[in-house]
């Protein structure tokens, strides 16, 4: 039912809306003028028989207060119109002593009301055949028991108001087409601009994801907001795009290397049969690739998860201190053989994902150690609270980082030159990419700081926060 009462568009609503306002503001103006009209009748009418009535006094008081003198001057005033305004009976102690000619017929005297004050008239309307009437009774100064009825013809003021009426309801039935016309136009107009930005829309593809909609000429001021979210949102989604197609030519790019190198290892295995030492170095080689794939493969997993705004964190309280020691001795083994101590400094409770915690510090500690000069040390400080949040930076006195680098150093598959120490075979350029997407799930932030020659330090900010 209700599909039916709403028009489909927002034009033909916006028409309805504006036919409605305008009709019930012209009916609301013809009400107030119907009733300003009747209220005017109502007040000439009431005047009308005041003075009529102080008139009829006055005859009265001329003629010594004798009935008979009243009914003569009410019979010469009325007597042979064709169109009375009035018509007009005496009461003497409650006996009718005089009538206009037929007013019996049209006007008995029980339809009357009450008898009540000049300034108090009660005014009772009556209907005969076509003609309205206003009936009152009213006291009379002189004879004992003195009463006056008269009836008033309303019959032309009643004609007026329905003719009145009868022009409102036509007014009515020609303004409902045009309101609609006119609401139709005005809402035409209004929604042009919408028009614009749909083909503005329309024409942009995923080859032409530059395109943006004009700020000029100026937008209404409704749609200016409109228009500058729907532009952040292309820029938005030009901006994804863009990093979701380097991210695909890194990823063919990392995986075309160890699968070239698996496939080269196991055709010069085919080519000719060779000792068993060879196969054992081809296939030591190719479990090599093939666990750096697999390596590779969790990672881009593992961000695909922690970036999923559906996941969940299982948040308890530990100690950082705690983590980074197991960390660290997750780490021993390939720092030993250099000289590199690992030390701890510094204790704080925090509420975090155990899991991605040991992730986060892992991951920076797995570069530190990598870089790390041999007989040099690698520095975890823990500083901070549950009141202010903690931070827990790993400093290094490896080579630095040149300036140029820092920037995009938490971007995917990013690797410096080789000046670094980045080898093929030492990392995928995630890391630090999993290290920021845990920070933010977390609701904090990972910096980093270097200097070449003078170290590196990597600093994880978590903010407060309880359960």
């Amino acid at each position: 039912m209700r599909c039916f009462l709403r028009p489909a568009s927002v034009s033909g609503r916006l028409a309805l809306l504006y036919t409605l306002g305008a009709l019930l503001a012209v009916g609301l103006f013809a009400l107030l003028a119907n009733w300003k009209l009747e209220a005017n009748f109502t007040v000439a009418h009431r005047d009308f028989l005041q003075a009529k009535v102080a008139e009829f006094q006055d005859d009265l008081n001329d003629g010594g207060g004798e009935p008979s003198l009243l009914i003569n001057e009410i019979l010469k005033e009325t007597d042979g119109a064709r169109l009375r305004a009035y018509e007009a009976r005496v009461l003497v102690a409650g006996k009718q002593a005089g009538e206009t000619p037929g007013m019996a017929t049209m006007l008995p005297a029980r339809l009357f009301p009450a008898v009540r004050g000049v300034q108090n008239l009660t005014l009772t309307r009556y209907q005969t055949g076509n003609t309205s009437w206003l009936l009152t009774s009213l006291p009379l100064q002189g004879s004992q028991g003195l009463v006056l009825q008269i009836g008033l013809d309303i019959t032309r003021d009643n004609a007026l108001l329905t003719d009145f009426h009868r022009a409102l309801a036509v007014f009515f039935l020609l303004m409902v087409p045009l309101l609609l016309g006119a609401g139709r136009l005005a809402a035409a107009h209004a929604l042009a601009p919408l028009t614009r930005i749909a083909k503005v829309a329309q024409s942009i593809t995923p080859a032409q994801l530059s395109r943006r909609i004009p700020q000029d000429p100026p937008w209404p001021r409704e749609l200016t907001g409109l228009v500058q979210v729907f532009n952040q949102m292309l820029d938005n989604l030009e901006s994804s795009f863009e990093r979701l197609s380097r991210f695909s030519a890194d990823i063919a790019h990392e995986l075309r290397t160890p699968l070239s190198n698996l496939n080269g290892s196991l055709e010069i295995c085919l080519t000719r049969p060779r000792g068993e030492a060879e196969y054992r170095a081809a296939i030591a080689s190719a479990i090599e690739d093939a666990q750096r794939l697999t390596g590779l493969i969790e990672n881009l997993l593992f961000l695909a998860r922690v970036e999923n705004p559906s996941h969940a964190l299982r948040l308890e309280r530990c100690e950082v201190s705690e983590i980074c020691a197991w960390v660290a001795a997750q780490y021993e083994a390939q720092s030993r053989p250099k000289g590199v101590r690992i030390r701890i400094a510094g204790e704080a409770t925090l509420y975090a994902d155990t899991l991605l915690l040991r992730q986060a510090v892992g991951n920076v500690l797995a570069n530190a150690v990598r870089h790390a000069p041999p007989g040099s040390e690698i520095v975890l400080a823990i500083s901070g609270g549950l009141a202010n949040g903690v931070e827990i930076a790993v400093s290094d006195q490896g080579p630095g980082i040149a300036p140029e680098h820092l920037p995009r150093l938490f971007d995917r598959f990013y690797q410096t030159d080789p000046a670094r120490g980045h080898k093929a075979a030492q990392g995928s350029g995630l890391g630090l990419s999993i290290v920021r997407s845990i920070m933010e799930l977390h609701g904090g932030r990972a910096e980093i700081e270097s200097k070449p020659g003078h170290g590196t330090r990597v600093t994880l900010h978590f903010p407060s926060m309880e359960v």
